[in-house]
């Protein structure tokens, strides 16, 4: 991610930015990546925890509870209100890799009012 991280949303430990320079638009769909950090290890924290565990390949050296932020790829419906996750991948306090996920169906969600997604798309389709 780049050097211009726009913070959208804080929240019971955990921050939530996206990269202003990798905006990525296209008619009213767009790219970007955001990236979500822990404060504190809290429920949110540890179900991302879980699903690192949940996800790993058998007898790999990963080390799920040293989670420390998280890059998702979202794409934004900006007319019709509605995104779907291309991409998932969680890093270790170090910056190693934990879990990545690259193969997420194209399912496609509402927007949720007052959600972390909606704060995004705001922010994004301006």
């Amino acid at each position: 991610m780049g050097e211009n991280l726009i913070s959208y949303s804080e929240d019971k430990g955990i921050v939530s930015y996206y990269d202003r320079d990798g905006v990525q638009r296209k008619a009213e769909i767009v790219r970007v990546w955001g990236q979500i950090g822990f404060n504190e290890k809290n429920e949110k924290w540890k179900s991302w925890v879980d699903l690192c565990i949940n996800n790993s390949k058998p007898n790999s050296n990963h080390d799920c509870n040293k989670l420390y932020n998280i890059k998702v790829l979202y794409e934004i419906n900006c007319k019709k209100n509605k995104y779907c996750l291309l991409s998932i991948v969680t890093y270790d306090e170090d910056g190693r890799v934990l879990y990545r996920n690259e193969n997420l169906s194209s399912k496609v969600h509402y927007i949720m009012p007052e959600s972390v997604v909606e704060k995004l798309k705001n922010r994004v389709c301006e």
